[in-house]
């Protein structure tokens, strides 16, 4: 019989900590833990992740639910891996017996169950196949491991720890919703620790939940982070999170060295790559955002076939993680704490120009494919992608900028230029060309060869700065702009580029009255589209001959254009450009009294604008939709649609275009009269004040007449002062347990009465419920 007396006791680390933001990583793992799914589960991350915490937690409710010993081996200090399975039978309490097999004797002495805790195996990989041979020969011992990487063995299960939850935007106003979001309570937790009187409160919850999101859910980052705010105000720390690696540190003396300061705790990682392996990780760190695998070889100078080999070693060593949804091309991208490690040793190694130059080549080539693919077919398939690369385009200019790169500028420019025209954002858009405009571009003396080519992007430059100028208010700026572009275009001979020259000049011609002008710049756009048998371009011709018809009052017309141009874009499979006709036409059938199709149209084009992220559009549909909620003596919904528009453009910087002011001109004159000034300016202020998402909510709920008239109108709706309470809270974006918690009742109570307050109101889903409870104003209850 086995002595009992030589059986150990559970050893684990101590924590004076709270643990804190794992219960779903914990309940997990004593799963697989407890069903014995795996003999070995190895817990990977990047540096900082909580990998040791979380196994020390883990271990310890296993001891618990089991009543088994789980012990604990720190293999940081070991560099032999010869010397794993020695230190692993010390740590089980067995000594070593002269002329036996130390494996066999581990065998004599497993009978019992044991889980032990492998911590930092990621320096001594070789060892793994005696880790797996101990387990072989132990069929009753379980081991949880952390490492950066895996084991590789066939008994083994990876658990990717993932990072803390951040908070999403919703939860800021709701201080007990953020107080349990995992990251916050972390980093509020360890503030308590040196400074004992902090707590959350309503003036610092955006200043902590800005932090959590720079710090990336990285437990380390945070820890540390907290720590700083011993000294530091909320506001200070997240000033200072520019950068991480110097006030990232931390004066612990019972904590390993590494882990004392973030900079440490990635280099351990970092000097275990090799040579290769280290180069790229450096390299890497010219991304702002996601990259693929071409992306990497072009700017980190190797080719295709030999980047893939360092890159799924860094990926194993969870230094870089691959995007989930990335279905046709596998995008990477790196955390910020790393890039940031990874950009020190780059300028360390004086590497940087180098890289940067190699990272603005790469991307003002893209640029060219991007800009020149604009009215063309493949400009549909583009954008996606391009609005993942943006803040690189914008990274690759500014290094241009910086350097005088004037040739690579101009296609960067033109590309970022378009993005931020399709996304309503066009003063940031003009901003940013403007910088380049400031350049001595005007008359580019390239190598002959490169003459061509410099002429066509400074064509395209000029051109989707005249669209912006045009955007924010500027037509005679704009119109400068567009003849340059023009005459550029047509001295190169090309002809799409000049279409699109000729379309804006007819709706600068248009905003300004000149009809005839308008009329003969579209033709001459339709003209060039034809020529180069662009579908596309021949069906936005059609659709801005319908908007100069409708100007012109011309409302029959106008009607026939824009359904063959909607017709043309829904078979061309154009989302973006669908909302704009159906935009248009709609707005052409409110003129002639049309509401109900008016709305149907407004209602899908406001779906898509919120779908492809373009405010602007969302503040056009808000207008228009405000417009028919005056005529249809709807004066509340139409006062808080017509402020929430004019948040959303003044925000832009993208005021409304002279001829749909004169659309509009009436609804503000028209509250006025029949609420009254004071409340008109009241309720349009409210409407500025509404979140941009409820604006569309209630922009929707408008236009598929799912919104109620006004409330104190004959015959409105009448809900119970809890019913209303009920429908506040839910506009809020609560839950209905966190509705209970508020109001101080059950959960299912809450749900009763949200249940009686959408029989009443005649609505579907929760959405319709926020859109009644933000159009008439609504106040949720503050939390007890």
């Amino acid at each position: 019989m086995r002595d009992a007396t030589r059986i150990p006791r559970s050893r684990l680390p101590a924590s004076a900590d709270l643990f804190v933001g794992r219960d779903r990583e914990l309940a997990t793992l004593s799963g697989v833990l407890a069903s014995e799914q795996a003999r070995l589960v190895t817990l990977t991350g990047p540096p900082g992740i909580g990998k040791t915490r979380l196994a020390v937690a883990c271990a310890a409710a296993y001891a618990e639910l089991t009543g088994r010993a789980a012990v604990f081996l720190d293999l940081a200090p070991v560099q032999d891996p010869g010397l794993v399975v020695a230190e692993l039978a010390q740590a089980i309490g067995i000594e070593p017996r002269s002329g036996m097999d130390l494996i066999g004797q581990l065998a004599a002495a497993g009978s019992e169950h044991q889980l032990v805790v492998l911590d930092n195996c990621e320096h001594l990989l070789a060892a793994a196949a005696d880790v797996g041979r101990v387990l072989a020969a132990c069929p009753r011992l379980l081991m949880l491991a952390t490492s950066r990487e895996r084991l590789r063995l066939s008994a083994e299960q990876e658990f990717l720890v993932p990072p803390l939850a951040l908070p999403a935007p919703a939860e800021v106003a709701d201080l007990a919703t953020l107080a349990a979001n995992a990251s916050v309570a972390l980093l509020v937790d360890r503030a308590r620790r040196t400074n004992p009187g902090f707590i959350l409160t309503a003036a610092n919850a955006a200043l902590l939940a800005s932090a959590c999101a720079r710090l990336e859910g990285l437990p380390l980052a945070i820890e540390l982070a907290a720590a700083r705010l011993k000294v530091l105000t909320p506001a200070e720390l997240l000033l200072r999170l520019g950068s991480r690696m110097e006030v990232l540190t931390g004066s612990t003396r019972d904590v390993p060295a590494r882990q004392r300061a973030l900079r440490d705790a990635i280099a351990w990682s970092y000097d275990l790559l090799d040579r290769n392996e280290q180069a790229l990780f450096r390299r890497l760190s010219a991304f702002v955002a996601t990259w693929t695998l071409a992306d990497a070889a072009s700017v980190c100078g190797v080719t295709t076939g030999h980047v893939l080999t360092p890159v799924e070693s860094l990926l194993d060593k969870s230094l870089i993680r691959r995007l989930p949804d990335d279905e046709h091309t596998a995008e990477f991208e790196m955390l910020e704490s790393l890039r940031e490690f990874a950009a020190e040793q780059l300028a360390a190694l004086r590497e940087t120009d180098e890289v940067r130059a190699a990272h603005a080549r790469h991307f003002a080539g893209l640029a060219v494919q991007f800009e020149g693919s604009i009215g063309l077919p493949e400009e549909r398939s583009s954008w996606p992608h391009w609005g993942r690369h943006h803040a690189d385009l914008r990274a690759a200019l500014g290094y241009c900028l910086e350097t005088g790169e004037q040739a690579r500028a101009l296609p960067l420019a033109a590309a970022l230029g378009w993005y931020y025209h399709t996304r309503g954002a066009v003063g940031q858009g003009q901003a940013l060309v403007d910088q380049v405009l400031a350049l001595d571009i005007a008359q580019p003396d390239p190598p002959r060869d490169e003459r061509d080519e410099v002429a066509g992007a400074l064509a395209g430059m000029l051109e989707v700065a005249g669209i912006l100028a045009l955007g924010t208010g500027q037509p005679r700026r704009a119109e400068d702009l567009l003849l340059r572009a023009l005459a550029t275009s047509e001295a190169c001979g090309d002809v799409c580029r000049g279409a699109i020259a000729c379309a804006f000049l007819g709706h600068v011609a248009r905003a300004g009255g000149q009809w005839d002008e308008a009329a003969e710049w579209h033709r001459r756009a339709a003209e060039g589209f034809r020529l180069g048998d662009n579908a596309q371009g021949v069906a936005w011709a059609r659709h801005d001959l319908g908007l100069l018809a409708r100007d012109r009052g011309d409302l029959r017309g106008a009607e026939a254009l824009l359904r063959a141009s909607l017709k043309d874009f829904r078979e061309l499979d154009y989302p973006w450009a669908v909302a704009w006709s159906a935009w248009g036409l709609g707005t052409a059938l409110s003129a002639q009294g049309d509401v109900e199709n008016a709305c149907r149209l407004l209602a899908e084009a406001l779906g898509v604008y919120r779908e492809v992220d373009d405010p602007r559009g969302v503040a056009q549909c808000l207008e228009a939709l405000a417009a028919i909620s005056s005529e249809q003596a709807h004066y509340e919904n139409a006062a808080r649609l017509i402020g929430s528009a004019a948040a959303l453009r003044n925000r832009l910087s993208a005021p409304t275009p002279d001829a749909e002011q004169e659309r509009t001109a009436a609804v503000e004159p028209t509250l006025a009269r029949f609420l009254g000034p004071d409340a008109a300016a009241r309720l349009i202020q409210a409407g500025r004040g509404i979140p941009a998402r409820q604006a569309a909510e209630l922009g929707m709920a408008v236009a598929v007449g799912s919104a109620p008239a006004d409330r104190d109108r004959p015959g409105s709706v009448r809900l119970t002062r809890r019913e209303r309470q009920v429908a506040a809270l839910v506009s809020s974006g609560r839950t209905n347990r966190q509705i209970g918690r508020v109001l101080g009742i059950s959960e299912k109570t809450a749900e009763v009465h949200l249940q009686h307050a959408m029989a009443k109101l005649d609505a579907r889903n929760r959405a319709e419920v926020a859109a009644w409870a933000v159009s008439h104003h609504l106040d949720a209850p503050a939390d007890t």
